[in-house]
């Protein structure tokens, strides 16, 4: 009777190593979030904060490489890769900081920010692939919502230690403590991971890797309007307009926005597996968020006693959204390739965040926050067509073995 009353929280903690895993997990999260103001300090101390910003948005391209390094992943081991890559991103972040600190051109550091970040290592990518290899059936929801309550946790605290480290410190410090939160995480990685991976044949494995799935390529659509729908509500929520508003009631709106997901991804975590798994269907998670989001498009003008309820509730969706995604990309992941296949998810999540921020900016300056509004429930709803499309697809069987073998023989 107790194991069955063994899920949630307690059934996570209870697996042996889980609470290294899962202080490997935070620093983890805690550099990704703060790499970008890290190195708009760096560069914003020499320079200007105009070229800081250039520095980080020309950096951020690198992101586009994770899947190539989540191939590296699945066809090497995941040490002797991360390690080399780790020894590459230090020389060009400790070269960013010595052109900086010498006055040197900045193509220089524009280069060796881009070079730093083609080079990261993708952490993330590998504590979603631990996750799945460290927990059992039971626990492994459980994993997959807090690591996803990780996620919004250090994109909320990483960017103010960053400004913390820098204020108090150097402005070289942040940039710093990413290389340092990225190697602490790295070394409390379980050892063996990875090893359990298909050691499939070169000539076996499709060029285009876990895109030659059909249903995998539809999940990625529907991250990808997940993340559009995302983006574009914290952009048109962040901009104050009317007479009666204020960037601090802007701020207060993405905050609740940010709370809810939180809360959203803890509330699956202690769920029973059963449970979880029927509260991250994707179809209707993303429905959801297009009903929310469109109340939201409707109720912003009503106040905030309005707009809070409805910010929360729409934040609501976020968490069990991302578990969704993440937990889903790993189902469908080929054999041996599961790094590359959640390197494809958060590369998807990050294209829709940059499509959301540039057509939600589009939109604010032709219509305002409701014209920008508006575009949330449409990916929201295109999302959960491209989702649900993918749950109906059916997997083509494999011919069996002894089928194929001609009768000659």
């Amino acid at each position: 009777m107790s194991g069955e009353r063994s899920y949630g929280y307690r059934a996570l903690f209870s697996e042996p190593g889980i609470l290294v895993y899962a202080l490997a997990a935070a620093f983890g999260k805690l550099q990704a979030g703060m790499f970008a103001l890290g190195t708009l300090y760096a560069v914003a101390d020499q320079r200007s904060y105009s070229a800081g910003a250039f520095v980080v948005a020309v950096s951020a391209l690198g992101g586009l490489s994770t899947p190539l390094r989540g191939r590296l992943l699945d066809r090497y081991s995941y040490g002797p890769v991360l390690w080399t890559i780790m020894a590459l991103h230090t020389v060009l972040v400790g070269g960013l900081l010595l052109n900086e600190h010498m006055r040197g051109p900045f193509w220089v550091t524009v280069a060796s920010g881009l070079l730093g970040n083609l080079v990261a290592p993708p952490i993330g990518v590998v504590t979603r692939v631990m996750w799945r290899s460290v927990t059992t059936e039971k626990s492994r929801p459980t994993a997959l919502a807090f690591d996803s309550v990780l996620a919004d946790a250090g994109f909320i605290l990483g960017p103010a230690l960053a400004a913390l480290v820098c204020a108090t410190l150097a402005p070289w410090a942040g940039l710093a403590a990413v290389l340092f939160f990225t190697a602490v995480a790295m070394l409390l990685l379980p050892k063996n991971i990875g090893d359990d991976k298909a050691s499939a044949r070169q000539g076996d494995r499709h060029w285009a890797g876990p895109l030659a799935s059909p249903r995998l390529v539809l999940l990625l659509g529907a991250a990808l309007c997940f993340a559009t729908s995302v983006s574009v509500l914290e952009i048109a929520l962040a901009t104050p307009h009317g007479a009666d508003d204020s960037k601090v009631l802007s701020g207060l709106l993405v905050s609740v926005l940010a709370a809810g997901s939180i809360v959203g991804g803890l509330l699956i975590g202690a769920m029973t597996p059963a449970l979880a798994k029927r509260a991250t269907r994707l179809p209707v998670l993303l429905m959801a968020l297009a009903v929310f989001s469109t109340a939201l498009a409707f109720g912003n003008e009503a106040g905030w006693l309005v707009a809070v309820p409805l910010c929360l509730l729409t934040g609501l969706s976020f968490g069990p959204s991302f578990v969704a995604v993440y937990g889903r990309s790993g189902d469908l992941a080929p054999a041996g390739m599961a790094a590359e296949t959640q390197a494809w998810a958060g590369t998807a999540l990050q294209l829709g965040s940059a499509a959301g921020a540039g057509a939600g900016g589009v939109l604010l300056d032709v219509w305002g926050p409701p014209g920008a509004l508006a575009l949330a429930p449409v990916a929201a709803v295109i999302g959960a067509a491209s989702a649900f499309a993918g749950d109906r697809l059916r997997t083509p069987v494999a011919k069996p073995l002894e089928d194929a073998v001609p009768e000659s023989l």
